[in-house]
């Protein structure tokens, strides 16, 4: 089931279906390069079918694992997101997974909350409970799947401290959102093993990964300014529920809630979109680049990844959410993948 082993530091991406025959070459792209796993955003109103996306991954590739990052409680039921992952696991035996989430742009495009704490803790179970009896209670209601149970990896993201814990309780793995940060790193870690210890689960048996926003380039400058996009989500995500227990420095505390506040959901991950723009405008991307992204030369990304791992993070699932994707992944895989391991 793992992506990271401690032999070796392992990587895998998230891609956008924002064009069906473009994403295809993607996915090739990404197993001819040996990223371990492909995840497939999911968000109803900027990007095609998640599901249906996955299926033509599948389809397309032969090795790596391939699933959403991220569903939400809000817009699929459990029942449907536990027959669609199914489906794909009767596609492809043994390379089906599951990113679960509270809802980000999907929930905020559809004009819905996202899901509390409550709420993501039981559609995890739920789901887990229909892949492997067939049955679940879920809001008061019993639900069924009569065909396709499999064990499945389920996958929690987490941003903050409460819902680390909350993945160590329940998940299969964790998608940590928080940062890079040796120090994040660590506190991610014993959030994670908290949580697991209260549900009397085995710490060194969840999953563990990051996940980093990435980019290389001749310069670290350059590279950055090519995700202030995606850098700005990261500056979102420490500014939704709340700040406190995020390692945020006081002095940038009301410049992340201004990025919550003014977020543009409309053109989330769109390169050069106005959220971009603001977080330049508020001094924000070079912390944000040091704290969630892997950036510059290769060199530069090199030592970052060292630096992590020295920290505990061994598996990095990289979003790539700027145009020349396969461009990336190839010098990616011949610079930086090569040099790490």
């Amino acid at each position: 089931m793992y992506l990271y082993s401690e032999e070796k530091i392992g990587f895998a991406v998230t891609l956008l279906p924002n064009a069906l025959d473009e994403f295809v070459s993607w996915c090739k792209t990404a197993e001819e390069c040996g990223f371990n796993a492909v995840g497939i955003g999911d968000s109803q109103s900027l990007y095609r079918e998640a599901f249906l996306a996955c299926a033509l991954a599948l389809q397309n590739t032969e090795r790596v694992k391939v699933g959403p990052r991220v569903i939400n409680p809000i817009t699929r039921h459990p029942a449907i997101s536990a027959s669609g992952v199914a489906t794909l696991e009767e596609m492809a035996p043994g390379r089906a997974l599951l990113g679960i989430g509270s809802g980000d742009s999907s929930v905020h495009n559809a004009g819905v909350k996202p899901a509390n704490m409550a709420q993501t803790k039981a559609y995890t179970v739920a789901i887990r409970d229909l892949l492997t009896t067939g049955e679940t209670v879920f809001e008061g209601e019993t639900a069924r799947l009569t065909w396709g149970h499999a064990d499945i990896p389920l996958y929690v993201a987490a941003s903050g401290p409460k819902t680390l814990e909350l993945a160590g309780e329940v998940a299969d793995g964790v998608i940590i959102q928080t940062g890079l940060l040796p120090e994040v790193v660590e506190d991610a870690l014993n959030c994670i093993r908290r949580g697991a210890e209260r549900a009397g689960r085995d710490f060194d048996k969840i999953d563990k990964t990051w996940f980093p926003w990435v980019n290389v380039a001749n310069t670290k400058d350059e590279a950055i300014e090519n995700i202030l996009h995606s850098l700005a989500s990261g500056a979102k995500h420490l500014g939704r529920f709340t700040t406190q227990g995020k390692h945020i420095p006081e002095n940038m505390i009301s410049h992340i809630e201004q990025v919550y506040r003014e977020y543009k959901f409309e053109q989330h991950q769109i390169p050069g979109n106005d959220n971009g723009k603001l977080i330049k405008e508020l001094g924000l991307a070079e912390y944000l680049a040091d704290r969630f992204a892997i950036v510059g030369t290769p060199d530069d990304c090199v030592r970052k990844i060292q630096e992590a791992s020295e920290a505990g993070a061994r598996h990095f699932w990289m979003s790539v959410h700027f145009p020349d994707k396969e461009r990336f992944m190839r010098e990616w895989s011949e610079t930086v993948m090569k040099s790490v391991n």
